[in-house]
């Protein structure tokens, strides 16, 4: 039986969504965001040391959940917050022949990659089930230039950091670069996966994944530094597919039938590589407008989800939004 599962898309609901009525809806799990990008107040929504506690959110809202029914989980960044400020351990990109400082934590600079995982083991240590992993642990195509990045590519291959060289995808150094890359993003990765389940075994943990993944990997290497046979064979208990059918349309510029043939082979394919680790994931309200999508537009795009997908998760939603959604996964009732 399929699994259903509503991912919440902001932090400032003063009241947690009711389990019982998310059980009675259907749903087995809520995710709840535990972090902000407000670049002058943002901060994290859970007691930490690390970094400015904005409102302990989740600390108020695990009790309700507690051991019932319905899993309380924790939706967490991992390398970008606008609000970053110290350069120590800041990545730098190079764009238009410079670099500049970027907010994203570096992850080839050994502090900052033990900043993000003790991050997420301090997360860990909550009364949660599972923690989705943001889809900024990635390094894009202008990304990874700090002193830190350039001394692991010439570690790891003898070849002299140049920028440029590095950046393009017809030389050894381009290619070599896109190597080490993907190789330090699934290295970070494994580390957080490994020291959250030190700290509670029983926790789940699952990414959101790129919705070129399953079809284009090699755009998903060359965007994100994101392998797909890499990711696959990582510790990852779930593989949370963005598939925004909304924003596929729009960025791929596709009819509404082409997106929907689209949808139907990207979902086959992401299902084929990681079996019952997927977990599909459909947008629920428009991103520019934030206007609740109509229900018959979710209907058709959730029915050509396959049916071998065990689990579907509905994005990003305001608790007013269930009942619609439960009309979905319920259309008898």
């Amino acid at each position: 039986m399929r699994s259903h599962e509503i991912q919440l898309r902001n932090n400032d609901y003063v009241i947690a969504p009711d389990s019982l009525l998310l059980q009675a809806a259907g749903f087995a799990k809520v995710i709840v965001r535990v972090f902000s990008d407000d670049e002058k107040n943002g901060g994290l929504y859970f007691a930490n040391s690390l970094f400015k506690a904005v409102r302990p959110l989740l600390d108020d809202w695990a009790p309700r959940y507690g051991r019932g029914d319905v899993g309380l989980w924790a939706w967490m960044g991992s390398r970008y917050f606008s609000w970053l400020k110290d350069p120590r351990f800041l990545d730098r990109e190079w764009q238009n022949g410079k670099k500049h400082i970027i907010p994203k934590l570096d992850v080839f600079n050994p502090e900052a990659e033990r900043v993000i995982v003790n991050l997420f083991s301090q997360l860990a240590q909550k009364p949660i089930r599972g923690i989705l992993i943001q889809d900024d642990l990635a390094l894009r195509h202008g990304e990874g230039f700090s002193n830190w990045g350039k001394a692991y590519f010439t570690r790891a291959t003898g070849l002299p950091a140049n920028e440029r060289l590095m950046l393009r995808d017809d030389n050894e150094s381009g290619k070599a670069w896109a190597r080490c890359k993907c190789e330090r993003v699934a290295q970070v990765l494994e580390k957080i996966v490994r020291a959250c389940k030190a700290i509670n075994p029983g926790i789940e943990i699952g990414m959101n994944v790129h919705y070129e993944t399953p079809l284009t990997p090699e755009r998903a290497r060359s965007w994100y530094a994101h392998d797909l046979e890499a990711l696959a064979a990582s510790s990852l208990d779930y593989f949370y597919l963005m598939a925004y059918q909304r924003q596929i349309k729009s960025e791929l510029g596709l009819s509404e039938a082409d997106n929907r043939a689209y949808f139907a082979k990207m979902t086959a394919a992401a299902l084929e590589k990681f079996g019952r680790r997927l977990v599909v994931k459909l947008q629920v309200r428009d991103w520019k407008t934030s206007e609740l999508i109509p229900i018959a537009e979710l209907q058709s795009y959730y029915n050509l989800i396959p049916a071998a997908v065990d689990r579907v998760c509905f994005a990003a939603v305001d608790p007013d939004d269930i009942p619609l959604i439960a009309k979905i996964i319920n259309p008898t009732r």
